[in-house]
């Protein structure tokens, strides 16, 4: 039923109109009122759908209640009845919005239809409403899922659903990436604690949203400084980190974009690159994109100095690298540069001392996955704390690379020793055994030298020649045959070869052995 209340100065109108058969057009009139005051107070209390009222009456009349009505509950249609044929009354009630306009004295019929215009209208409003609630409801229950959406249609469609400041001038992306994360329940679980959390404080305005095996946070930031949008996001940035450490075993990197005030898409993308940076940083960092990536990039003469910093570092050069970095900071002090983009120079070195590592065959998680270099990096208060930051890290990574080369070049060198001792008799040549441990013959033949004091081919010659000597020694084999089981097909050449290492021929050496 549609609620209605009546309103005229003059009772016999006022009953007679509620004493109308209402119910049959599906309206029940619940209440009346004598003039636009008590009509008013009514309204506030009963919220009527449908208010029947007279213009002109004593005290307030029907243009009070109208404005009192538009202006509060616009969604309460209104009848105006009146004996006058005014023109500033007929504006009055177009900008009041009533529905309908009658003259007195009413004819029943003409009211009804009047009447059951306003309804329809009243039931089909209602009906969109419901269902608008009925989809929000839905929509709300799956806001978490409607990423695509709300980045096609920059959430001005429906700033309700989401719960975002319309005004918002700044959006950033926040991409938080779980590792080995393979529970899809667990995961969103972490994506509600988490709200809850940043729901606890009123700045910046959020949405989250659950990206298949990633969080997403779009943070909006009341403000059109970039500098304020970051330093904004980096503290709830913080929070989560925070909150992930204390609850949570599991590894994980937040990725920030930029601050953007239009195509959000571009600040999402930018936190998946940043992520793109977790093989060099390690884990549990918060990685800004455009520290890693700075918009600027870097000068001339800075990229210089970065690039013979990395190549004294790939060389274990610790002096070369230091006075580098010398002359790095001295041209930042020259260029006057601030603190945070001197922060920003070094992270940025610090992704290339990591990609260093990678390209050396060295894990930069060993020195990087239980530090995050850029918070340690923010924390520096001058350049000189900064400088000294730089200097300490240079020292460990290449004390780092240079034990790691030296472990690595024992076990290949052992590994190719293995080889040669299991195959010399067959195939053990530099060419045979440098493919087996993924190298090229002319290094191989370098660090077995280096490594070992002499060459690939003579540590094979003297490994032929033992065997041999064992062989001559302890069985009765002919000298080709003894020849063949170390590998030599020529029995002359083996015979010269073993009398210039040995000082004997074969023959002579096993005469020499028997008569021992």
């Amino acid at each position: 039923m549609i609620t209605l209340l009546i309103c005229d100065d003059e009772a016999l109108i006022r009953d007679g109109l509620a004493s109308l058969e209402w119910e049959e057009h599906g309206i029940r009139c619940i209440a009346t009122a004598k003039n636009g005051e008590d009509a008013w107070e009514k309204v506030k209390e009963m919220k009527p759908d449908m208010i029947i009222s007279d213009v002109r009456m004593p005290r307030r009349d029907g243009i009070y209640l109208a404005e009192q009505v538009h202006r509060n509950y616009p969604n309460i249609h209104m009848i105006f009845l009146t004996g006058y044929n005014e023109f500033e009354y007929a504006k009055k009630a177009i900008e009041y919005d009533v529905r309908e306009y009658l003259s007195k004295p009413i004819d029943e019929d003409e009211l009804f239809e009047a009447a059951n215009r306003v309804r329809d209208e009243i039931i089909r409003k209602k009906q969109q409403s419901e269902k608008q609630q009925r989809l929000n409801e839905v929509l709300g229950r799956s806001k978490y899922f409607l990423k695509d959406y709300f980045f096609s249609f920059k959430a001005a469609s429906a700033p309700e659903l989401f719960d975002i400041k319309t005004d918002a001038s700044l959006m950033s992306a926040c991409v938080v990436e779980i590792r080995d994360m393979t529970d899809i329940a667990e995961l969103f679980s972490m994506l509600e604690v988490l709200e809850e959390m940043l729901r606890a404080k009123a700045e910046p305005s959020f949405i989250p949203f659950f990206d298949t095996d990633k969080l997403l946070f779009v943070f909006c930031a009341d403000t059109a400084d970039e500098r304020t949008a970051e330093n904004m996001v980096f503290c709830e940035c913080e929070r989560i980190q925070g909150l992930l450490d204390e609850k949570y075993d599991f590894d994980y990197n937040i990725g920030v974009g930029e601050p953007v005030a239009n195509d959000l898409c571009d600040s999402y993308r930018g936190a998946c690159e940043a992520l793109g940076y977790s093989k060099n940083l390690g884990y549990r960092h918060i990685i800004y994109i455009k520290d890693v990536e700075p918009n600027s990039g870097i000068s001339g003469y800075y990229s210089k100095l970065f690039s013979m910093y990395i190549n004294a570092v790939k060389t274990v050069n610790g002096a070369e690298a230091k006075k580098y970095v010398k002359e790095l900071f001295a041209a930042m002090e020259r260029a006057d540069e601030s603190l945070y983009n001197r922060q920003r120079f070094c992270l940025n070195l610090v992704i290339n001392i990591s990609d260093a590592l990678y390209e050396t065959d060295c894990n930069p998680a060993v020195l990087f996955n239980k530090t995050d270099s850029w918070s340690l990096i923010r924390k520096t208060e001058s350049p000189q704390e900064l400088k000294k930051f730089i200097d300490d890290i240079t020292d460990v990574v290449i004390s780092y690379i240079e034990a790691a080369r030296e472990k690595k070049m024992e076990s290949l060198i052992e590994k190719v020793k293995t080889l040669v001792d299991a195959n010399f008799a067959d195939d053990a040549s530099l060419e045979t055994v440098a493919a087996q441990v993924y190298m090229s013959p002319c290094y191989l033949s370098v660090i077995f030298k280096k490594e070992t004091g002499m060459t690939f081919k003579n540590y094979l010659i003297n490994k032929r020649i033992e065997k041999s000597k064992e062989l001559l020694s302890n069985t009765e084999l002919k000298i080709y045959e003894v020849a063949e089981r170390v590998g030599y097909s020529d029995t002359r050449y083996f015979s010269e070869l073993f009398q210039r290492i040995t000082g004997k021929t074969p023959s002579q050496y096993r005469t020499a052995k028997n008569k021992h």
